[in-house]
């Protein structure tokens, strides 16, 4: 066999010939035209990559500034949390004293209280008994005085107004014992 396939045919060489000529006809025929649109390609090219490069700077510079309002804006938010919390706890612990002060006074007016009910209810007690005593020994004087009168009547029979005065007479010793 022999090698055929290793050597350009005749074929291969004309068809480069005509793609070789069509090239010059193309250059010559769209050249100008072909080279205008590439440098216009160019052109718009390196127009895109100068606006992405300024963008991108210019998006670099925004968040940069962002980034540095949020953090001012977080520092701030985070005093005023410093602040607020420092208030909160200075207000609770004057409600915490002012409960303690309040609950001691209350304690010293339960003392207070419970002495001064105590001293009452003593009081009481004294009066009632001294109230028992001057009533027993006043109807002790009135059944000691009807006895007498009793005993009087039965033995002088007297009518019934001397009874009535005499009656009248203890009822009027009576009132003014009282006072």
């Amino acid at each position: 066999m022999t090698d055929k396939k290793n050597t350009p045919s005749k074929n291969d060489k004309t068809s480069s010939d005509s793609q070789s000529e069509l090239d010059t006809l193309r250059q010559i025929v769209f050249g100008a035209a072909q080279d205008n649109i590439e440098k216009r390609i160019n052109t718009l090219e390196q127009q895109t990559l100068s606006s992405f490069s300024k963008m991108e700077q210019l998006l670099e510079k925004n968040v940069k500034t962002i980034k540095a309002q949020m953090e001012d804006g977080f520092n701030n938010l985070e005093d005023k949390l410093a602040l607020a919390d420092q208030s909160q706890d200075k207000r609770a612990t004057e409600i915490n004293n002012y409960a303690d002060q309040i609950s001691s006074a209350l304690e010293m007016a339960e003392a207070n209280s419970k002495q001064e009910n105590d001293e009452l209810h003593e009081r009481l007690n004294q009066e009632i008994k001294n109230l028992s005593s001057t009533f027993t020994e006043q109807l002790e004087q009135a059944l000691a005085k009807l006895n007498q009168v009793s005993s009087e009547l039965n033995s002088s029979k007297t009518d019934r107004k001397t009874l009535a005065k005499l009656l009248a007479s203890v009822a009027s010793d009576l009132e003014t014992g009282e006072d």
